[in-house]
């Protein structure tokens, strides 16, 4: 593989020089200096001699420029003396160049052999594999690479922004994470990459996805749903699932409304599906607050034992070097202005940024990037940097209180009710309610032209475009600061809910005022219920839409039922006893025809028993209306086991107890001739298979149904599982073993892929001192 190394920084360059070099002459090279004109030099010294080594990295500017920094560096060369002077360049050198060179610099002092160019570094990786592979950066950004990725990534149905990750790998630096995930995937099959807000998680999956996409892996890209997941997974097929945030954005809330019909199912569907195929991998990322939360809340994931895919980010762990390092390199990679630069780099300002107790790369990413602080002057700008760093969240603030339009302010409100992200066509559409509603209320100036103006103000800075037009916020720290800026001015949370368009803004603004930030929300929501409840009763009533955009009732009036309850308990008054009514009154209307999916008869049934607005009367009747209804979905809807187990443990609660356990009785009959077999075929573990037996076990004691021949075809169904998965396992370590012999034919004595790793993590993960970093930042200037 050829290189141009354009995706080195010359710090990275120094580094892949030394380790070539050390290689190929079997001693040890010290970094001698860093100097301001780009030159890193290294050397090796023994009995008096020095030999040193130069590195030029003008891969950008070319020829001329390196003979005319020759012609300074001459005089530097000739003080020091050494017995030998080499010379390693980026820039591709015909054997006239380096004459040329040899020149200008003197013969005394340099022989063509050794001036360097781009094509010998090339023959030197050729003959040195193992530092090929250890410079991950390097064959990472390759073009050969990229291509290889993006066919990979084009043949799936998910959507991968490869030349972004590419560009992201630049700037990233390499700490004991990243091995300890590769090596967790290739162990496990699945790794969760866990850590708190902007310590670079994210960045993380994306190059072990960018990874497995080179090894040959389709990629699939879940965003928002895991049941996507699911659905195209392929047995036999090697494929990598990417799934940023896969327990939420940014909270849970106080209850457990989240995990509710099952949702944690699904999470721990795909990671026992993905860990049972040979051919699978899983990377999965979640803020470290959030991942405690939903094991707390959920025995499925408890159970799931997901500490052992675990790998934790956090700043701590990187050294000062490190640090240093991630802030070069989005710098010498990054589009500051020169004046910027220089303020960064006078007086060693970046000493202080690097050795800031709240240093992480969000915020690095933030300061290097011109379209976020080019409104701050340059004379202003390392106060701007020292006040980022002190409390990002007051910079987030200032730029959405001090910077930004009223228009801009209502279109991050309407995105922050509809998730952070959201199609252009219904965003316009909340966008009108709600801004019209905030300049009606205060005072504001209201212009054809805000929504489109809004959007450009807000690219970049708050939002960015997706695929096929769709909007979403920048990262989940702009989703952190509206919870904020909702919660401590719950006006906002009034607005939004009068001017919703869509029943989730609601249920988005009920979710906030049930956590810390937002306990100021439901008194202010109570204060203003009149005004409220037109806009709650509009968009209950409608129904959800679909994907494709077709609208859909399904079950969306039971699962919103016990939500409108909260909130009459919270906002009581005649109007939202009367929401309550309507909709438990369109509910039942909907069952004359239907009966109500289990799990949402379920939930209703615990909103009416914890209601403090519904009266005892009036609970029983609606309870027992409930439980009628599912008793007699029983006679139209198949159930599944775990369905079935929860219906036959309500037995008790029915007024004819006899009548509803007939009814269980008579659904397990039609489960077992209509049900079972497709629920067994759609298991993709062993794990699935023992859920499912101990389901029909818990059923035969609680109901006293008959599930012997059930547990003989189960039996079955595990012995064929087995044996396809050790097929499918012998293949893939046929495969790996393929794999492993053509790495050993091409570098026979060199180390395995992980001993590779692991110095590449010794070598980037010595500790540095102040003169080191001042060295690496020497060549910026």
């Amino acid at each position: 593989m050829s290189y141009d190394f354009r995706q080195l920084s010359p710090h990275d360059l120094e580094l892949l020089v030394r380790d070539l070099l050390q290689a190929d002459w079997g001693v040890k090279l010290e970094s001698f200096k860093t100097g301001k004109d780009h030159g890193i030099d290294l050397r090796y010294a023994r009995a008096g001699k020095e030999v040193v080594v130069q590195c030029k990295h003008y891969v950008e500017s070319g020829i001329g420029a390196l003979r005319r920094a020759m012609r300074e560096e001459a005089d530097k060369v000739r003080r020091l003396a050494p017995v030998r002077y080499v010379l390693v360049t980026s820039t591709p050198l015909s054997p006239k160049n380096k004459d040329e060179i040899v020149q200008v610099v003197g013969e005394e002092l340099l022989v063509a052999a050794d001036v360097i160019g781009a094509d010998d570094l090339n023959n030197l990786l050729g003959v040195h594999p193992d530092v090929e592979r250890r410079h991950f950066k390097l064959w990472l950004g390759s073009r050969t690479v990229l291509d290889k990725v993006l066919h990979n990534a084009a043949f799936t149905r998910s959507e991968l922004k490869v030349e972004q990750v590419q560009r992201d790998a630049r700037r990233y630096v390499p700490s004991k994470a990243y091995p300890e995930a590769l090596s967790r995937l290739d162990r496990n099959g699945v790794v969760i990459v866990a850590g708190p807000p902007g310590v670079g998680k994210t960045t993380l999956a994306n190059l072990l996805l960018y990874v497995h996409l080179e090894r040959g892996y389709q990629a699939v890209v879940i965003d928002g749903d895991v049941r996507e997941g699911l659905d195209l997974f392929q047995a036999g097929t090697k494929q990598v699932f990417h799934f940023d945030d896969f327990l939420g954005a940014t909270f849970l809330g106080d209850d457990a409304a989240v995990w509710s019909e099952n949702r944690d199912r699904g999470v721990v569907d795909l990671l026992r599906t993905v860990q049972s195929s040979p051919g699978a991998r899983l990377i999965v990322t979640t803020r470290e607050h959030i991942y405690a939360q939903a094991k707390a809340r959920s025995e499925r994931l408890r159970e799931a034992d997901l500490d052992e895919y675990r790998v934790v980010l956090r700043m701590r762990s990187y050294s000062m070097e490190q640090r240093a390092e991630i802030l070069y390199n989005h710098l010498y990679f990054g589009d500051l202005p020169a004046e910027y630069l220089g303020e960064i780099l006078r007086s060693d300002f970046f000493l202080g940024i690097v050795k800031h107790a709240k240093f992480n790369p969000r915020i690095v990413d933030w300061l290097s990037s011109y379209g976020r602080v080019r409104r701050v002057a340059v004379e202003d700008y390392r106060t701007f940097v020292g006040r980022l760093l002190d409390d990002p969240t007051e910079i987030w603030r200032h730029a959405y209180e001090r910077q930004i339009s009223d228009a801009a302010r209502s279109m991050l409100l309407a995105l922050f009710s509809l998730g952070g992200s959201a199609g252009q066509e219904l965003l316009s559409d909340v966008f009108a309610g709600l801004h019209e509603e905030r300049c009606r209320i205060y005072g504001i100036v209201r212009r054809p032209e805000d929504f489109r103006s809004a959007l450009r103000e807000l690219i970049g800075a708050f939002v960015t475009l997706q695929e096929r037009g769709g909007v979403r916020v920048l990262d989940p720290s702009v989703l952190d600061l509206m919870n904020t800026i909702v919660g401590e001015a719950p006006d906002n949370a009034a607005d939004i809910v009068a001017a919703a368009r869509e029943f989730g803004q609601v249920e988005r603004v009920w979710g906030l005022s049930k956590t810390a930030k937002g306990s100021q929300i439901q008194r202010r929501l109570a204060r203003s219920s009149d005004r409220l409840v037109g806009s709650i009763r509009d968009c209950m009533a409608k129904p959800k839409v679909t994907k494709v955009g077709t609208p859909w009732y399904g079950w969306a009036l039971e699962e919103r039922l016990p939500l409108v309850i909260e909130m009459a308990d919270a906002m009581p008054g005649t109007e939202t006893a009367r929401l309550v009514v309507e909709l438990f009154d369109r509910i039942a209307e909907a069952w004359n025809t239907r009966g109500p999916q289990f799990d949402a008869g379920r939930g209703i049934l615990n909103a009416i028993a914890g209601s403090r607005a519904l009266r005892g009367r009036q609970k029983e009747e609606w309870s027992e209306a409930v439980r009628a209804a599912m008793l007699g979905a029983m006679e139209d809807e198949a159930y599944v086991s775990d369905e079935l187990l929860g219906m036959a443990s309500m037995v008790d609660e029915y007024e004819a107890p006899e009548v509803a356990l007939k009814a269980v009785r008579r659904a397990f009959e039609e489960y077992k001739h209509q049900i079972f077999s497709q629920e067994i075929a759609e298991c993709r573990s062993a794990d699935e298979l023992d859920t499912v037996g101990g389901f029909l076990d818990d059923l035969q004691a609680v109901a006293g149904v008959e599930v012997e021949s059930l547990s003989e075809e189960l039996e079955e169904a595990k012995e064929e599982l087995r044996k396809g998965q050790s097929d499918l396992a012998e293949h893939f370590d046929s495969d790996w073993e393929e794999r492993r012999a053509t790495e050993r034919a091409r570098s026979p004595s060199g180390p395995n892929a992980r001993s590779q790793i692991r110095q590449m993590v010794r070598d980037k993960t010595k500790e540095g001192d102040e003169r080191s970093v001042r060295d690496m930042f020497d060549s910026l200037s």
